[in-house]
């Protein structure tokens, strides 16, 4: 096989060659133009490709891993001189002197308590490199119903088609339909590297593809790992869930994109028995859950110990005996966090006590009740966190039917309509960012028109100022006198340190205070103010 010295051939080049390289970064590049032998130009389906080692698919696979990491602090590390730390991976990789940097290891806590072991940024880009070149050779030959991090694919695809599976089945509900669900028992701790490889070489004939998965498989990420977070919890965390108890040669880091790769090539080894050996035209997986359907539960008990016969011999795997029984489908099959039935779907049960225990937290954090009168904090940070809460655990419940679920919780935390309006599937917002104003006068209507009903307490450096009259009954309580020359057109005011008191005063009255806070900015030269404290 050829070297590839194109890149590093062009690093010191003259400004002809560097418009040369411009040309060819933008495809513009013909093959009869070539003057230097050195050059390498694979060329595949009639496309011209880059070299496996090249700056340009490393830096294709550095934008595809920047896209959910831009913000995170390796991410940004890395982005500084991201292209000379490219050419750098280029020529290690070339010269086969890459070796994988320390992973960072910590715990996560919901769905259940886990051990993540994630690459380096820097690693991360190989990965994207690695799994790009082995999708392009083994994404024809893995099974349709396969789901697992797969392009078109994932959780909701595969509950969508165990639906298609049930009616298909049963024929709409004509006839008595069985399932039967296996999971493999610690499944990324038990993979074998060396099976693993073994399948890889039997496909891939690019030696470098071969000489980088085998240096990915092969690396012990708990080498070294730094440890974050709370180092005790990882106590917990039981020895054959944990990759650092792991037997040599065996699992695999939870927490790469390589490894969820893997996890879908080691297994379609099943995949393939179950479609080819067993026949079975109702199967699909999402990662190490699978699910068979079929009319009669004894060739469902068949098919089940085969499949376990399987993963033993080829794969050194053991089938999980919590979820081998065959049931019928009218029972509800509980996967990927819902429960699947023939006419309708509920979300999982833990699912649901996972969000009330989030929102148990935040309405203890943002209000409370003191003397009878309840008081909503405005943290924004907090509140724009639980909004993003809210939205990704109402996007995991409009798959199932969950109308009455998500009435009843907006019910029975009442806090949140405070924070939020709740439209269809949306979730905004209540007290957005009022942007700009042109006059602080202006400003102060836009939040008394936006908390109607409420007496504004609208902080002007000391004081909290009034801008418009105030009702007859309020002028009383608050004993306020008119003030008749403002420049700010200021009509009535106090001490911000009678504050606290005088709202009490007003709420035991049945009228609601918002305490309206400057901040210290000024998007035009009146200084930007938002909602604070509402008491009720």
């Amino acid at each position: 096989m050829q070297s590839n010295n194109y890149w590093s051939s062009t690093t010191n080049a003259n400004n002809t060659d560097n418009a040369w390289i411009v040309n060819m970064w933008n495809g513009n590049v013909n093959n009869n133009n070539k003057s230097n032998n050195n050059y390498v130009w694979p060329v595949r389906s009639g496309k011209w490709q880059p070299p496996l080692f090249s700056f340009q698919s490393l830096y294709s696979s550095y934008r595809k891993c920047r896209k959910n990491k831009r913000n995170t602090i390796n991410a940004l590390r890395f982005e500084i001189n991201a292209e000379e730390k490219l050419f750098d991976l280029s020529r290690e990789l070339e010269s086969r002197t890459y070796r994988p940097a320390r992973s960072v290891c910590f715990v996560v806590e919901r769905p259940k308590m886990r051990e993540i072991i994630a690459a380096d940024f820097r690693d991360r880009v190989i990965h994207h490199l690695l799994v790009t070149n082995l999708e392009k050779i083994y994404e024809p030959i893995f099974i349709f119903d396969s789901y697992s991090c797969r392009n078109g694919k994932g959780v909701h695809r595969a509950v969508e088609r165990l639906n298609v599976f049930i009616r298909k089945g049963g024929l709409n509900g004509r006839r008595k339909l069985y399932y039967v669900h296996l999971d493999i028992k610690n499944f990324f701790m038990t993979i074998d590297k060396g099976i693993l490889y073994g399948m890889i070489e039997k496909k891939v004939k690019d030696e470098e593809l071969l000489w980088l998965a085998h240096t990915i498989i092969f690396h012990n990420p708990t080498d070294g790992c730094i440890i974050k977070g709370n180092r005790e919890i990882l106590k917990h965390i039981p020895p054959h869930k944990s990759l650092f108890h792991s037997s040599e040669g065996k699992g695999l880091p939870i927490g790469n994109l390589t490894s969820q790769f893997f996890a879908n090539l080691y297994l379609n080894e099943l995949d393939q028995f179950a479609k080819h050996a067993l026949k079975a035209k109702h199967y699909l997986r999402y990662c190490d859950d699978m699910i068979l359907l079929g009319e009669s539960p004894e060739i469902l008990l068949e098919q089940r110990e085969r499949m376990r016969d399987c993963a033993e011999a080829k794969l050194r795997l053991s089938m999980s005996d919590k979820f081998s029984r065959v049931a019928p489908v009218s029972n509800g099959i509980d996967f990927l966090g819902y429960i699947v039935r023939p006419d309708y779907r509920l979300v999982r049960r833990r699912a649901v006590n996972n969000l009330r225990e989030r929102l148990n937290a935040y309405e203890k954090n943002l209000t409370s009740v003191e003397n009878k009168i309840t008081v909503a904090r405005y943290d924004f940070p907090s509140i724009e966190r639980l909004r993003a809460v809210i939205a990704s655990y109402w996007g995991h419940f409009k798959w199932a039917d969950t109308h009455k679920l998500k009435k009843a919780i907006i019910n029975r935390y009442g806090f949140l309509k405070e924070y939020f309006v709740f439209d269809k599937m949306k979730v905004e917002l209540r007290y957005p960012d009022p942007g700009p104003f042109r006059t602080i006068r202006g400003q102060y209507r836009y939040f008394a028109e936006k908390f109607k009903g409420a007496v504004l307490f609208f902080q002007a450096g000391c004081f909290y100022e009034f801008y418009d009259d105030l009702k007859d009954e309020v002028k009383e309580i608050l004993r306020l006198k008119r003030i008749r020359q403002s420049r700010r057109g200021v009509t009535y005011g106090f001490p911000i340190k009678y504050g606290k008191t005088i709202a009490e005063r007003l709420v035991k009255r049945g009228m609601p205070v918002v305490f309206i806070h400057e901040t210290d900015r000024y998007l035009t030269r009146i200084k930007e103010r938002l909602p604070f404290v509402k008491m009720t």
